[in-house]
């Protein structure tokens, strides 16, 4: 008790910091989330922001704390495109449950345990809470209509309920009569589609109901040009962002939809209407180009004794221009950038740089071109056919490269307010993403914090269950605390309440209500949103990162205050995030 006495008694920087940063992020919690504005005072520019990733990309988070972090908020981001929001309150919250648990002369490893003990009920409440998809989108075809913007995508869709027991049986034989049709005998068999994806898209939307209507075309779109394969795939899917038109004009097109220049416009008005052949390009297409783990050889002089007026970027660029000629290439696709100069001589070729590597890998694939890391290894197998180009109607500041049998699709997000564009991509990506996520679990939870005042509600009983260790029963208490700030935060940006005190009223009035053996849906309908459901494996995984970032912290202010004495016991038991 020494130990931890010294430890309480003396600040925890980590936890601390960790809690400050946090909470400047409560107000990102909730579908209702407020825009912040960040200007940096050196350049003089300034930035909305929308988001936890992108709040802290544009901070300066000079301390070891902030980077882990930004650090962890990068991999949620990268995984789920979700699920930020409550790692940073709650890794904020719980901070500041180990703070208190410190100053109450609980030892580190007292902590760790009864935390880790708190999290592992709270994920068995997720478990046993959890419900299929099947049965939310029955249940949302019964009790609800579709909102006018999706009401249309399910209008003419015969639904089957089936049980679920596995996430693959998602994938069953239905008919449709406009969306999922088929296309003959003969792929009648082998249509495929997610039982009534429009209900489980409303009830994942979280409030963006735009953006999810796009997401919704394109899975529309994407089984409508592959009948083989009707089962979404987020990885033929791609965005673009053009400023100026209205949010209205936003649409989702076949095939790899890009900005034009003004030289590219009249190359793209040349090309219209033919077959074209391609060429795909692996890195970047300049002369100083070499690929990853390429070493120049040192200790080399060339001499020459004839004199050349023409520099090597020049020869260069005219051998590349003679082998796209050679090949009759009339589409190039880079996924790196461009030499400026080759662009503007080529007049008869459209040259497209920043390509994802999942767009060249599907014109790869259904073209047959072979990328290429320099344009001097083109040859006559490398090289692609039957692409087309054509200009956009709508928005006309775009050019639609495509080809057949691709179920490539891009959303194409406009905006009259250049400074939302990234706010609404990230949006149509969240939504893309929560969409993938429940159809490859097959399961969700309860949103809007039913799902969280569940975990309180466990909490409380394992409190009543263990009276041997009093210590424990504090942490836990401590943590049920925190899982009430969360719900009253959630409810107070969703406009619910006025005031927290006002929601935690409400939640403790639900919470009696639903002891008393009211059903659960039953107790919480007053206040919560019930039709509005959560990711299951994205909660779960928010919150293990979180509670995982807190411990790894509070173990790091142990070893700097106490001189390693605890941290050399948890030595052993150090998470990596």
């Amino acid at each position: 008790m020494s130990g931890s006495a010294s430890v309480a008694q003396r600040r925890h920087i980590g936890l601390q910091q960790l809690e400050a940063v946090s909470a400047s992020t409560h107000t990102f919690l909730g579908p209702n989330k407020h825009l912040k504005f960040i200007r940096d005072e050196d350049a003089g520019d300034s930035v909305l922001v929308r988001t936890c990733p992108r709040l802290l990309q544009r901070l300066e988070l000079n301390c070891s704390v902030g980077q882990l972090l930004h650090e962890t908020v990068q991999a949620q981001q990268k995984l789920f495109h979700s699920g930020t929001g409550a790692l940073v309150f709650l890794a904020g919250v719980w901070s500041r449950v180990a703070l208190e648990c410190l100053h109450r002369g609980i030892s580190v490893s007292d902590i760790k345990t009864a935390m880790s003990k708190a999290l592992e009920v709270s994920l068995e409440v997720c478990k046993q809470s959890a419900v299929s998809v099947r049965e939310v989108s029955c249940k949302r075809l019964k009790e609800h209509k579709p909102s006018p913007a999706l009401k249309s995508e399910v209008r003419d869709t015969e639904v089957q309920c089936m049980d679920v027991e596995h996430p693959h049986n998602l994938r069953r034989t239905l008919k449709h009569s406009r969306h999922f049709r088929s296309h003959g005998a003969q792929t009648e068999n082998t249509k495929t589609a997610v039982n009534d994806i429009t209900s489980i898209a409303e009830a994942i939307s979280h409030g963006c109901k735009t953006s999810m209507h796009l997401v919704l075309k394109a899975c529309e779109l994407q089984s409508t040009e592959d009948a083989q394969n009707s089962f979404w795939d987020i990885q033929k899917l791609v965005t673009c962002s053009i400023p100026g038109p209205s949010e209205e004009r936003s649409c989702v097109l076949h095939g790899y939809v890009t900005l034009l220049s003004v030289q590219q416009a009249s190359v793209v008005q040349s090309l219209q209407g033919q077959r074209l052949n391609i060429a795909l390009v692996s890195g970047d297409l300049c002369e100083k180009y070499r690929h990853v783990g390429f070493n120049r050889p040192a200790n080399i002089t060339h001499v020459t004794d004839c004199v050349s007026s023409v520099s090597l970027e020049e020869r260069w660029i005219e051998n590349a221009l003679r082998i796209l000629h050679e090949f009759s290439v009339g589409v190039v696709l880079v996924h790196g950038v461009v030499d400026v100069k080759l662009k503007d001589h080529c007049s008869s070729v459209l040259v497209i740089e920043g390509v994802k590597s999942t767009v060249l890998k599907d014109f790869s694939t259904c073209t047959g071109a072979v990328p290429v890391s320099y344009i001097t290894q083109l040859d006559e197998r490398c090289v692609g056919r039957g692409v087309t180009v054509s200009r956009c109607e709508e928005p006309p500041e775009s050019v639609r490269i495509e080809t057949a049998n691709t179920s490539l699709v891009t959303a194409v997000i406009t905006s009259s307010v250049p400074a939302k564009l990234q706010i609404l991509e990230d949006e149509f990506w969240s939504c893309a993403h929560r969409l993938h996520q429940a159809l490859k679990d097959g399961k969700l939870l309860h949103g809007s914090g039913i799902t969280e005042i569940l975990c309180i509600h466990k909490l409380h009983q394992y409190q009543r269950i263990e009276t041997e260790n009093p210590q424990e029963n504090l942490v836990l208490e401590l943590m049920a605390e925190a899982w009430m700030d969360y719900v009253s935060t959630l409810m107070l940006n969703s406009g619910s309440v006025a005031s927290k005190a006002e929601a935690r009223t409400a939640i403790a009035h639900q919470m009696r209500r639903y002891e008393d053996g009211e059903p659960m849906l039953g107790a919480f309908r007053d206040f919560f949103r019930v039709g509005v459901y959560d990711n299951m494996t994205v909660k779960s995984e928010a919150w293990r990162r979180a509670l995982d970032l807190v411990l790894l912290v509070l173990q790091s202010d142990t070893e700097i205050i106490t001189g390693g004495s605890e941290g050399e016991i948890l030595y052993n038991e150090l998470m990596y995030l």
